[in-house]
């Protein structure tokens, strides 16, 4: 009984490995047969796909420096009037308010002058009292030394007090003369005019006032020549500003500029500008490192040129200073040289990137001293992160504005 089970035992597992062999080699079969059925895919030819780019050919040239620098218009001269006498005022300009433009010589206000013209006409008086008795003492002494020295009349003593008389009598002559000197000066200041042409920018003085020596009563300006000083980059002075030739000074300072002809305009309207003349160097600001200079603006232009809204002082203006010449540069536009000092140039198709020196970077142009040679091809197209020998294709047109 157990023989015979174990027999159908062996049997049953023998069928069932036979089963297994038998679906193994069935999916083998059919793997085989699909496998055979399976086309290739076709073969296509991969291309290199070429950036478009504009470029320019290189060229050297010579093109002058334009230095911008920006600053705050100021008049030439800024005065402030102080009353040096004291007493009421008694009279004003009619025009005597801040912004008004007064002419030199016109009266700005007068203090009453009775006390100091009652000192002077008294001193005056006196003076011509003391001027006949000066010449009396004078006469008398002349009198009595000739006596004395000719005809041995009277004595030393008579001669020495004549002539003590006559030195008292000069000595009170002089000291009246200074008292009426000082009185006519003390009137001569009881008017105060206009030293120049001048535009009024403060005013603390009204009529009937009571106004005391020393004290600030005016403001004025001298707006016939604006004056405009700017920052310039040291480097940009040292290498661009041009200055005489020859420096006649003995002191450790900068020689004169040379009086080159400078664009000044408002930053708000460039159409509100002038010509100014490079005037001087001021100051070296060792905190900054940069190099102030002056600009001036002879503001006749304005009157010849009928302008009703000239520059003024206080504006806030661009200048544009012409400088010396870059020599032997390309001019590229800006983005066509990367942060790192690159240009990429074109060679046998592909992109190359060539290491440059910058001289100099001026309205959004970049000028190149140094890497490249005439003729090359540099890109102007805008590239980020190229890699390098890429296939370029130039194409035509003006290079990316």
């Amino acid at each position: 009984m157990d023989e015979k089970k174990i027999k159908i035992d062996k049997a049953a597992i023998l069928i069932r490995v036979i089963a297994c062999i038998a679906i193994l080699a069935l999916g083998f079969i059919g793997f085989k047969v699909l496998k055979g059925k399976k086309k290739p895919p076709s073969q296509t030819i991969q291309k290199e796909r070429a950036l478009k780019v504009e470029a320019r050919t290189v060229s050297f040239t010579e093109l002058p420096v334009l230095l911008e620098a920006y600053g705050q218009l100021r008049s030439i001269r800024m005065v402030e009037i102080a009353a040096e006498v004291a007493g009421s005022v008694v009279e004003v300009h009619p025009r005597l308010q801040t912004g008004e433009v007064i002419a030199a010589g016109e009266l700005l206000f007068a203090i009453d002058d009775r006390d100091y013209r009652t000192e002077y006409e008294s001193n005056k008086t006196r003076l011509e009292i003391l001027r006949r008795d000066k010449a009396l003492s004078a006469k008398e002494l002349t009198r009595v030394q000739t006596l004395f020295e000719k005809s041995n009349v009277g004595t030393r003593a008579g001669v020495e007090k004549a002539e003590q008389a006559a030195n008292n009598s000069a000595d009170r002559f002089a000291q009246v003369q200074q008292a009426m000197t000082r009185a006519a000066i003390k009137l001569e200041r009881c008017r105060v005019v206009a030293p120049f042409t001048c535009r009024i920018t403060g005013k603390k003085i009204e009529k009937g006032q009571y106004v005391a020596p020393g004290k600030i009563v005016l403001s004025i300006a001298d707006d016939s020549v604006l004056e405009l000083e700017v920052p310039l980059d040291s480097g940009d002075a040292f290498h661009w500003l041009q200055f005489k030739e020859e420096n006649t000074r003995s002191e450790a300072w900068f020689a004169d500029p040379k009086p080159v002809q400078c664009t000044v305009s408002w930053t708000e309207d460039a159409a509100v500008n002038a010509v100014a003349t490079l005037d001087r160097v001021s100051l070296f600001d060792e905190k900054t490192r940069t190099v102030k200079i002056v600009l001036r603006i002879d503001a006749k232009q304005f009157s010849q040129q009928n302008k009703t809204m000239p520059l003024v002082s206080g504006m806030f203006c661009r200048a544009q200073i012409p400088g010396a010449s870059m020599r032997q540069v390309v001019e590229l536009p800006r983005w066509a040289v990367s942060f790192k000092n690159t240009v990429y140039v074109v060679r046998e198709k592909r992109l190359h990137t060539v290491p440059v020196t910058v001289m100099r970077v001026q309205d959004n142009k970049s000028y190149i001293s140094e890497g490249l040679a005439a003729g090359d091809l540099v890109i102007t197209t805008r590239l980020v992160d190229p890699l390098e020998r890429s296939l370029v294709q130039i194409v035509s047109g003006a290079a990316h504005e």
